[in-house]
């Protein structure tokens, strides 16, 4: 253990067993938190915490599935048994099936919609009063490029939009009570998620198309530990874009940005 950033503080990271979530629980308990890492796959939630314990940090993992309002129950129920408070919430449980709309059935939808937004919203409704009571608490919600430049499927983008609209409306409602409530919107990250797509040929396609190529989460978790820190008190309801630079432009290819390299414009 490193830093002392969030000494005292308590952290619930979901989908914290794998990714960007194993990341950003790494780096919280490395600068001084307790943190919580939930997670489906309990297994992956388990070592997680195992490699902090071992590393001098503390961490508790808890099998949830978010978009079941019993198990965001019980993941606060358990937070608080063992901690007593929650500090700072990090939605970051997330599925995506990669499918245009005459391709997505009911049931991708409700699955896909299920754990990206209903899944922040119901964590964050479990976890927000225990931050009003003590005036005070930290809300980052894992959304997408997607949710802002309409670039995967169909049940994807509209589920990671309906995350950047509700972190608006609930920077405005929790203000009051000291609750920042912001968004990350991170681009293509090579994660265990995107492990097949980015071994296509798609995949190397898309690479050459981000000016920065394929991130990975060590490029988004220092984003989301500083939107939880004492340092963006005075920032919310703000979506912070972690892409590489892919979203900064539409790159048609080398051979247009550079088809009169050399030449004179007339």
């Amino acid at each position: 253990m490193k830093g002392t950033r969030f000494t005292g503080k308590v952290v619930i990271v979901t989908g914290g067993g794998s990714g960007l979530g194993r990341t950003c629980c790494r780096a919280f308990a490395g600068e001084g938190a307790a943190v919580v890492s939930s997670d489906i796959d309990f297994n992956g939630a388990k070592e997680t915490v195992t490699e902090i314990t071992g590393a001098g940090g503390r961490a508790l993992a808890v099998k949830t599935d978010v978009s079941k309002a019993d198990e965001v129950e019980k993941l606060t129920e358990e937070t608080l048994n063992a901690y007593h408070k929650i500090d700072i919430l990090v939605n970051n449980a997330g599925i995506i099936v990669r499918q245009g709309l005459l391709d997505t059935t009911e049931d991708i939808w409700d699955r896909e919609v299920g754990v990206d937004l209903k899944g922040t919203f119901l964590v964050t409704k479990a976890v927000i009063p225990h931050m009003i009571e003590r005036k005070y608490g930290k809300v980052v919600n894992v959304a997408s490029i997607a949710g802002l430049t309409g670039l995967s499927s169909t049940a994807y983008t509209a589920a990671k939009a309906g995350v950047l609209g509700m972190t608006r409306i609930w920077a405005m409602d929790f203000a009051p009570y000291h609750i920042c409530v912001n968004a990350v919107a991170p681009g293509f990250i090579a994660t265990p998620i995107s492990a097949k797509m980015r071994a296509t040929s798609v995949g190397k396609i898309i690479d050459s198309k981000i000016p920065l190529g394929y991130g990975t989460p060590d490029s988004v978790a220092p984003a989301i530990l500083f939107l939880s820190s004492c340092e963006s008190d005075y920032i919310t309801g703000q979506c912070l874009v972690v892409d590489g630079g892919l979203s900064c432009c539409h790159d048609l290819g080398p051979e247009f940005r550079f088809f009169d390299r050399g030449k004179s414009c007339k």
